[in-house]
């Protein structure tokens, strides 16, 4: 068959037959440029040894030769054999390893591995509750559902939400011989967590607990009354639920006969688990009860050990070393295509842009205080100022704010998520583009998704009144990329050069988030972020949800923003007992920053784990949006 062939020569008539070559193997035609002061002599037969020994014979038709001094095109007509294409081979799958472990024991790779105090005043580890040493209250249902009974056996609420009443189940028995589980224990460790009874208290919840509860009582042996100072609907999903924080339950006996500073060093719970030894950041090792009045385990050592580097734990993983690790979401799918088995509880944080700056709130909720926003002093194209609609800069028709969140949406637009997650975690992330509010939800609706159209983003910058200047160039914006987690600067990176394309020059500050905190706690940032918040962990749609998102956690850290509408559906959320209804909130909270687009989403990264089926032939994790792995006594080891 006949063709035109072009290529670019810059080495004469000698390259221009290797090019022919090339091209009989495979690749377009293309026009000969001659770049060099040449002589191109070719005869009319001509055979060129190519890949595979394949002989193709070039037909030229030449009237005379060709001397150039600049670049001109010399045209070849040939005549190409048809070549069968030949298949990659897919890279061979590599045998998994034989576990070292002994007979009897897995070797686990946590995140790390924590203090392991016994003791909640004194900072007891959620940890503990993961790894099947304590319980709670409730925990997932099999089916999926977040409440179910644990350590509880039935619960009632009072009809105006100030008061739980919980009857324990009977029969729970301590470790150690320690004695059966009562209500006096019960309220002894959330008491001793709880900063309102105990101030001492470092224990991570602390603070949560101190926002919502009084003093615990317990009325008899089995029953618990908890006192609510303030509306709380996630008590039974997030703080007194293996799915979410909670604390550890541990022996009042042993507290009164032992003292504090032996419950600091021994871990006295009720789990499937029990703590032979552990050393923070370094290993600890549990034993299986030999009997437990929920489930026995089957595997009756966990040896867990800490190991900080990715490349060491992908290491053992694949020598043998270690039977089960958490990874990066990157990691996972070279693994699994080698046989690996991963596994998560659902719990995944989306990664947005947060559009700093935009602090609408005019009084501080909790003492009435006007806020006195500092970061409407200058304008900025991102920022919205409700207090002065109209600075002078704004297009006919459009005030600061409809200009600011034209920007915002343009910004939004003009990010390939899919892109993201393909190139920086092998499509093992999912896109994510409303902060708070994640696809992976039945009840996500995909009315709020965001488009990627660059085209329409340059539109609404046009409309916004930033055109481009002679030099392509709209504005400048900075966005941090905080150091604590490489996944911060890497999607920084990636979100910049898509907005750069807009001619929004976007340079990205990799800093250490200790370095920002104080102006998220004052609320004078105006930076755009990437950066998850405590919104931004996937949750169930009936959850309060975007407390940092405003005054309420003035003194503290803030996300960036305050926004009214966010602070109102919080508070209605936190006071409806119906779940339908607090679901209505929150879908009204979506509709609203889907328009809105003041927490950018990129992409959500599940947080997963990966595990050798010679070791593990199966590990059905309870879901759990803030445990990143539960009940380890549901490990089936390999036979």
């Amino acid at each position: 068959m006949k063709s035109r062939i072009a290529s670019r020569y810059l080495l004469g008539a000698v390259a221009a037959l290797i090019a022919v070559a090339a091209w009989a193997c495979g690749s377009d035609p293309e026009t000969v440029i001659v770049k060099e002061t040449v002589v191109v002599e070719v005869e009319k037969q001509v055979q060129v040894e190519v890949e595979k020994e394949v002989q193709v014979t070039v037909e030229v038709e030449v009237e005379k030769v060709v001397e150039v001094e600049k670049e001109v095109i010399v045209e070849v007509m040939v005549e190409k054999e048809e070549v069968a294409p030949t298949a990659t081979p897919e890279p061979a799958m590599m045998e998994l390893p034989d576990t070292e472990s002994p007979a009897g024991t897995l070797v686990m790779i946590p995140e790390g591995v924590a203090p392991g105090v016994g003791i909640n005043r004194s900072q007891a580890p959620e940890s503990l509750m993961y790894w099947g040493v304590s319980e709670q209250l409730f925990r997932p249902n099999d089916d999926g559902t977040l409440v179910g009974p644990w350590l509880a056996e039935s619960w009632e609420v009072s009809p105006d939400g100030s008061q739980a009443t919980v009857t324990l189940r009977s029969g729970v028995q301590f470790h150690g011989g320690w004695g059966e589980l009562t209500a006096h224990d019960f309220v002894w460790s959330l008491n001793d967590t709880n900063a309102v009874t105990t101030p001492e208290s470092i224990h991570g919840q602390a603070g949560d607990f101190a926002a919502f509860m009084d003093e615990a009582e317990a009325t008899d042996d089995r029953t618990v009354v908890l006192n609510f100072n303030a509306p709380e609907p996630r008590w039974t999903t997030l703080l007194f639920n293996q799915a979410g924080d909670a604390f550890g339950v541990f022996s009042k006996k042993a507290y009164d006969e032992m003292g504090a500073d032996w419950m600091r060093e021994n871990v006295i719970g009720t789990g499937p688990y029990m703590v032979e030894e552990w050393r923070q950041s370094d290993s600890a090792t549990l034993i299986a009860q030999d009997t437990h009045w929920d489930k026995t385990a089957e595997v009756a050592t966990l040896r867990l050990i800490d190991v900080p580097e990715t490349v060491a734990r992908i290491s053992a993983l694949r020598s043998g070393g270690a039977d089960w690790a958490v990874l990066p979401v990157r990691e996972i799918g070279p693994l699994t295509r080698d046989g690996f088995k991963s596994v998560t509880t659902g719990r995944q944080s989306g990664v947005p842009l947060q559009m700093a700056g935009n602090y609408w709130e005019s009084t501080q909720v909790k003492t009435g205080e006007p806020t006195a926003p500092v970061t409407f002093v200058h304008d900025i194209p991102w920022i919205g100022n409700p207090f002065k609609p109209n600075d002078g800069n704004n297009p006919d028709g459009i005030d600061d704010m409809e200009q600011a969140r034209l920007v915002r949406w343009a910004i939004a637009m003009s990010i390939d998520r899919d892109l993201v997650n393909e190139s920086l975690y092998g499509n093992n992330a999912n896109p994510y583009y409303v902060g708070m509010f994640h696809i992976i939800d039945t009840d996500w609706d995909d009315k709020w998704k965001i488009p990627y159209d660059p085209a329409m983003a340059n539109e609404y910058l046009d409309k916004a009144g930033y055109p481009r200047d002679e030099d392509g160039k709209r504005f400048d914006m900075p966005i941090y990329g905080f150091t604590s987690r490489i996944e911060f600067t890497e999607i920084a990176d990636a979100a910049a050069g898509f907005i750069n394309q807009l001619g929004i020059e976007t340079s990205v500050i990799k800093i250490a988030y200790s370095i920002i905190r104080p102006s998220l706690v004052g609320r004078t940032n105006t930076t755009p972020s990437i950066q998850w918040c405590r919104s931004d962990l996937w949750k169930p749609y009936d959850w309060v949800t975007g407390e940092e998102e405003t005054s309420l956690t003035r003194g503290g850290f803030g996300c960036h923003i305050e926004i009214p509408f966010i602070l109102d559906t919080v508070q209605k959320v936190a006071a409806e007992t119906d779940p339908a209804k607090r679901k209505e909130y929150n879908v009204a909270l979506a509709d609203y920053l889907w328009e809105q687009q003041l927490k950018i989403g990129i992409v959500a990264l599940p947080f997963v784990s990966a595990y050798n089926p010679n070791a593990i032939e199966d590990w059905p994790m309870r879901p759990g949006p803030q445990a990143p792995y539960t009940s380890p006594e549901l490990i089936v080891p390999a036979r």
